[in-house]
């Protein structure tokens, strides 16, 4: 009878401790969990004054212990770099890699769940660009149940809204708009007439041959836009001239390059090549 107590205390004893366990090693594996150890992908984009977007990839391979963390960080799962000066503080997690004795990025994320989001400096990029970090959590072969999408390229939508003013103010005789638009040294290359230098001369020869006479039309999905490092962005594209109230001197067709400057924040046309004017194409 003693021996049977005694084993019915053991098992019950034993049980408690085994459920405590249990709850214990449960809270730990997810406050492991919850910490930032572990694989993480995502992005590391720069995002520039312009509006422009220069995606990359970020893989991170943490280790924590304790506060200190440390690890590796690159473009891929094959470019990896040592994080240095890691540093978890309940939800907030910063380091630095070091890319090269000229070069190291530090990097300050916020922790939410299986999300790490912030942003990093040390890139070299103009004043105003930002550069975005996003990472998801993911297993040891770098695979997330959710993928980050890189951050939209605004530059194409920036000056399509250029040309767009632009043109308003071209068609409608807006002159004061157009000037504003347009750099003082604005150089001017047309096939038929040859160069013109400066904004007056380009607002003078609007008042002239354009105002109440042609309005031009840009032809759709013939718009393209890239960024020039450094300077702006330049633009293509075809565009119409019509004639209102003189139809008969039927409208006119031409290919078009132009040169934008983003300059203190300001965006203004400084060059412009307009060719193979021509009958338009039916």
């Amino acid at each position: 009878m003693a021996f049977s107590l005694r084993r019915t205390v053991f098992v019950a004893v034993a049980g408690l401790a085994l459920i405590l366990f249990g709850v214990t090693s449960a809270s730990l594996g997810q406050a492991a969990a919850a910490g930032p150890a572990g694989h993480w992908v995502g992005i590391f984009d720069i995002v520039h004054a312009d509006g422009s977007v220069d995606p990359g990839d970020a893989y991170f391979a943490f280790v924590q212990s304790g506060k200190e963390l440390s690890g590796t960080a690159g473009e891929s799962a094959a470019k990896q770099s040592p994080i240095t000066a890691g540093r978890v503080d309940a939800k907030t997690v910063s380091f630095e890699v070091v890319i090269n004795p000229q070069m190291t990025v530090k990097v300050h994320l916020s922790l939410e769940g299986d999300r790490l989001h912030g942003t990093a400096t040390g890139i070299p990029a103009e004043d105003g660009a930002t550069i975005t970090v996003d990472i998801r959590r993911a297993d040891v072969a770098w695979h997330s149940a959710s993928a980050v999408a890189h951050l939209p390229d605004r530059l194409q939508e920036t000056v399509a809204g250029l040309d767009r003013r632009l043109f308003d103010a071209y068609n409608n005789c807006d002159l004061a708009t157009l000037g504003a638009l347009v750099t003082d040294d604005l150089e001017f290359y047309h096939d038929n007439t040859g160069l013109a230098v400066g904004r007056q001369p380009f607002v003078d020869s609007t008042r002239k041959y354009i105002c109440g006479k042609v309005q031009r039309v840009l032809v759709p999905d013939s718009l393209q836009v890239y960024r020039l490092n450094h300077y702006g962005a330049v633009e293509t594209g075809v565009h119409r001239f019509q004639h209102p109230g003189h139809e008969d001197e039927g409208v006119g067709e031409a290919k078009f390059v132009m040169i934008w400057q983003f300059k203190g924040g300001n965006w203004k046309l400084s060059r412009v090549i307009s060719y193979d004017h021509a009958v338009a194409k039916p």
